[in-house]
């Protein structure tokens, strides 16, 4: 009876900390970045890696295509310590995740120019994600998004974009929207050869969520809106067929609506991951990836959480 007690409390409370939505919607990174599968210079034992892995090299040979297309699916399971974003030791709310994306997009021909070479991607996806803890089964929801981008590959080694991205959250039960944005936003990246074998890339990301949310008590649907900045680095190493990828990224967001339940509000995120990727086939790879969180908030609706990530993923990317 106690344990009853204490879930319907949580659930209380995730509905008055998460103000607007189900799932903190502004724990999501959803920076525009080119596609995966449109960057992989291919896999192999020995295969090793090069700034051209990451999409930050300036090309020699230019793809003459006017249009060359992209299509991916990943079907995911992911252990989550804490999907509800609480403070304290989340027992009752620990799940497995369910998840299958399906993304596809085009770059059109790049643009060469005398220091620089800028390819256009635009694209898009949809995401189901359903929550195999029973208690938790009213979030499942299904996500879709589209985006248009600029990516410019300086000669100097540096990549820089600029975009903007459309995300709409469905809750599955009700059919209702939960959460959409969009998100304009820019970058830079670059990289450095450690060794033969190992990558750094360093990444650096600013945008703003113009956002729209279930409102809590007749409460403003603007009030997740915020400007977010980010800093990354990760190592990408080759050993063998695998290639595994620690990252540490650094986030902050200051949250703009005054007047509503997120007036003065500011969080620091703190992520450390580590990614292990096995090629299957040309096309198809398998991952296993491992990520904790922890964030510091303070003013508004915001709380402080930790969060541990540990699952699985296939992956299967085609050009065409």
């Amino acid at each position: 009876m106690k344990k009853i007690l204490t879930f319907t409390s949580l659930l209380a409370s995730a509905a008055l900390l998460s103000a607007q939505n189900k799932i903190d919607q502004t724990t999501i990174d959803r920076t525009t970045t080119t596609p995966p599968q449109s960057l992989s210079s291919g896999g192999g034992s020995g295969a090793g890696v090069s700034a051209s892995d990451s999409g930050a090299q300036r090309p020699v040979f230019l793809n003459t295509n006017l249009l060359t297309a992209f299509a991916g699916f990943d079907g995911s399971i992911t252990y989550r310590s804490n999907p509800l974003t609480l403070p304290g030791d989340m027992k009752q709310a620990k799940t497995g995740i369910w998840q299958n994306s399906f993304s596809g997009g085009a770059s059109l021909s790049p643009i060469d120019t005398d220091v620089a070479v800028v390819t256009p991607f635009f694209g898009g996806g949809w995401t189901m994600s359903d929550y195999l803890n029973d208690n938790l089964s009213t979030l499942n929801d299904y996500a879709s998004s589209a985006y248009a981008l600029l990516m410019i590959q300086h000669e100097s080694g540096w990549g820089f974009r600029g975009g903007v991205s459309y995300a709409n959250v469905r809750n599955n039960d009700t059919d209702s929207e939960d959460y959409s944005e969009f998100y304009p936003n820019i970058g830079a990246m670059t990289t450095y050869s450690l060794n033969a074998d190992t990558l750094a890339i360093i990444d650096f990301s600013w945008g703003y969520h113009l956002s729209k949310s279930d409102s809590l008590l007749g409460g403003n649907t603007q009030s997740l809106n915020n400007w977010d900045a980010a800093f990354s680095y990760s190592l990408r190493h080759t050993y063998g067929d695998f290639v595994i990828t620690p990252n540490y990224r650094l986030g902050y967001k200051r949250f703009t609506e005054a007047g509503t339940i997120n007036d003065g509000r500011k969080d620091v995120m703190h992520t450390l991951s580590i990614r292990a990727d096995y090629p299957i086939a040309d096309n198809l790879k398998l991952s296993a990836n491992t990520s904790y969180s922890r964030r510091n908030s303070s003013g508004g609706a915001g709380t402080d959480y930790k969060n541990f990530d540990a699952g699985a993923t296939i992956s299967l990317n085609v050009n065409f």
